[in-house]
């Protein structure tokens, strides 16, 4: 009796089985699925600073494993998806001061070693839809996105990127393309908090608009971009670069920035410039037989009345700007009348490994003083071409740097000559990415 009731039962489940198996397979058919992927990616990081410019002599570090997932969609009916970012970091060591390495959380108040903390979050969550067709292609994307190097804002990334709240679109029309952002705030690369921006005195700005237009065709890239951090800062640059030859590339960057209302209310030791910044760049870069060397040269104009005036990469607190040129290592090269010169130069030994040098060199005039500052850093890049070790990378850079005594970035002065300082810079990055989906 036991047996004939188990095959009936068996008779009656197995149409139900069999159509759900087929619905399963045909969800699973569907682009938005069948489309998709899942991305991991591991990576440590160890950043440390030894220096004596504005205080004793200081040490800041910090060392994080971080991990990312992310969920990239197909569209449903070829238009409609979504992407899913979690990054999470575990602290693995720190110094006082360890918050100015941009890699754990600061939970505290201050910037004692105590305050470093590890954090998780979603940093992109958004839905993205397909627009146009295939003369002029667009999307709309609507969420918490990174943007990397769009319009005026940027994306940096250590153990997390910064990622931002809004909406951006995209129109690619032949070798034309045109963007467009409106943001509001932004989660920082080492912090699970969302925050709004804000100006130096710590007042918020309601929004950052920015767009840009690109012409590309062959090795020729035009691209001019501009956009406004709300009522405080406004900014619009124009890139070019070209391949003259095979192994010859040459490019320029000009940058311009705006002080608003907003801006100029601030008291002036807030305050990075008066009324106008600009930055002008040359670039060059050579090629041949694993060979590499990238050089770049670099002015400011930042006047600030009775102290260095300074050119900010940045259109506020809490958001990151769109800077490529190599004058761009933390508060040095950037200053009022400061002219630099900076290389990378690097050969790639075998398939596995690269090593090169990194050498910055800047001067500008203060109270009649030529005041210098510079750094060198050696540099290497292991990737082992073993396929039990695919997708994993090695980076280690260190050397040291000097500067100057100041306050504020303004010299500090003593008998007719300004003092000076000296710092000792490194870094470890190892990287491991691979595919679940």
């Amino acid at each position: 009796m036991k047996k004939k009731i188990a095959i009936i039962i068996t008779a009656g489940l197995l149409p139900c089985l069999s159509w759900a198996e087929g619905r399963t397979d045909n969800i699973a058919a569907i682009p938005l699925i069948s489309d998709s992927s899942l991305d991991v990616s591991l990576r440590n990081y160890w950043k440390y600073l030894k220096e004596d410019a504005a205080n004793p002599k200081t040490v800041h570090a910090a060392w994080g494993q971080g991990v990312a997932l992310d969920y990239t969609s197909g569209y449903f009916a070829d238009l409609i998806g979504f992407n899913l970012s979690y990054y999470g970091a575990i602290k693995l060591g720190a110094s006082d001061r360890f918050d100015s390495r941009g890699i754990l959380y600061n939970a505290g108040h201050g910037n004692t070693k105590g305050d470093a903390q590890g954090f998780s979050k979603l940093g992109q969550r958004y839905v993205k839809l397909k627009l146009g067709n295939e003369t002029l292609k667009g999307e709309l994307h609507g969420g918490w996105e990174m943007l990397p190097n769009f319009g005026i804002i940027g994306t940096s990334w250590r153990l997390s990127p910064i990622t931002y709240l809004g909406w951006n679109g995209v129109a690619a029309f032949n070798d034309t393309q045109l963007r467009i952002a409106w943001i509001s705030r932004s989660l920082d690369r080492s912090s699970p908090e969302q925050t709004h921006f804000k100006t130096n005195d710590n007042r918020n700005i309601d929004h950052i608009v920015t767009g840009d237009i690109t012409y590309q065709h062959d090795s020729l890239k035009l691209q001019y971009g501009a956009g406004e951090s709300d009522g405080y800062l406004r900014r619009q640059h124009l890139f070019f670069s070209d391949a003259v030859t095979p192994r010859l590339s040459i490019g320029s960057q000009i940058y311009l920035t705006q002080a608003l209302d907003a801006y100029r209310a601030m008291p002036a030791q807030r305050r990075d410039f008066d009324r106008y910044a600009r930055h002008y760049a040359l670039e060059m870069t050579w090629q041949e037989n694993g060979f590499r060397s990238r050089w770049g040269l670099g002015y400011t104009r930042a006047a600030k009345e009775n102290s260095v005036g300074f050119y900010p990469r940045h259109m506020s607190r809490l958001s990151f700007g769109n800077f490529i040129s190599l004058a761009s290592a933390g508060d040095d090269y950037l200053r009022d009348k400061e002219l630099m010169l900076a290389t990378m130069t690097d050969y790639q030994f075998t398939p596995e490994l690269l090593a090169g040098v990194a050498a910055n060199a800047g001067t500008f005039r203060y109270r009649g003083l030529n005041v210098k500052t510079g750094e060198v850093n050696l540099y290497g890049r292991w990737t082992p071409s073993s396929p039990d070790l695919k997708n994993l990378s090695v980076w280690v850079m260190f050397g040291p740097g000097w500067s100057y005594k100041n306050v504020k970035r303004t010299p500090i002065l003593h008998h007719g000559d300004y003092n000076h300082s000296h710092f000792l810079a490194g870094e470890i990055i190892i990287d491991y990415r691979f595919k679940l989906l």
